[in-house]
């Protein structure tokens, strides 16, 4: 099995165990206090640690596994880059929007990438220069490109930048805070643009990045502008960028 196709039956798995699970304690974390901390520096579900160990033993043999949670295992000539869970605290409010972010790199490049939505399934893939969707439990390989005119664009963590959503208003500039970057990205080819302002990962983004390399995309420490429209994107970098804020 190649590792797209491990990374697809990982995520079938994990959907499975979704579907299967009558234990409200899987999605609410184990304790109020600074216990269980994952590795990527925010509090580990139950199901977070569930989604990774399906993860670790299907994937550890492509490389070393790096994952939000426990951070690096084993070793190998590859990196494995696991988000098992991107959006968990959506699933504890029963908000259908989370998922799982892998990739898997070299020292110098990532070569494949799969991100799925969970809730509907839907699998962004890269691999070999090839770019896709297709749906857990289905092997037809579907376009990227669906919205021809984008009303709105994803605006990450807006809650945490007030200012910032208050000048996009100003601008009459539409956006959406679903809150689960790495889902995000994978719609980027549908929305007016992605953007996220804050401390960003290397979990929550690598396999975005990877998906989304023909976008037009500036990153820095604490900014992410990504948008398939140059004249959304250069205003958006002309608000933002200055001062790397």
């Amino acid at each position: 099995m190649n590792f797209v196709e491990a990374v697809i039956a990982a995520n079938e798995e994990i959907a499975l165990l979704l579907r299967s699970l009558r234990d409200d304690s899987y999605f609410y974390p184990n304790d109020e206090t600074s216990a269980g901390i994952g590795f990527g520096g925010d509090r580990s579900l139950k199901i977070d640690l569930a989604a990774e160990q399906i993860f670790v033993e299907r994937l550890r043999g492509f490389g070393r596994i790096n994952s939000e949670e426990c951070g690096v295992i084993g070793e190998g000539e590859y990196t494995v880059v696991i988000d098992p869970i991107d959006g968990s605290s959506n699933i504890s409010a029963a908000l259908p929007y989370y998922g799982t972010s892998v990739a898997l790199k070299t020292d110098y490049q990532t070569i494949a990438s799969v991100v799925c939505n969970l809730p509907n399934g839907e699998c962004f893939v890269k691999e070999g220069g090839e770019t896709y969707r297709r749906f857990l439990f289905s092997t037809e390989k579907l376009g990227i490109n669906r919205a021809l005119r984008p009303l709105v664009g994803i605006f990450e963590r807006a809650y945490a930048n007030p200012k910032a959503a208050k000048l996009l208003r100003e601008k009459h500039i539409k956006f959406r805070s679903p809150g689960a970057l790495a889902i995000s990205l994978a719609y980027a080819h549908s929305v007016r643009f992605v953007l996220a302002i804050g401390k960003l990962r290397e979990y929550d983004i690598i396999a975005g990045l990877h998906l989304n390399e023909d976008l037009c995309t500036h990153l820095s420490e604490r900014l992410l502008i990504i948008s398939k429209d140059r004249a959304i994107f250069e205003q958006l970098v002309t608000l933002f960028a200055e001062g790397d804020q």
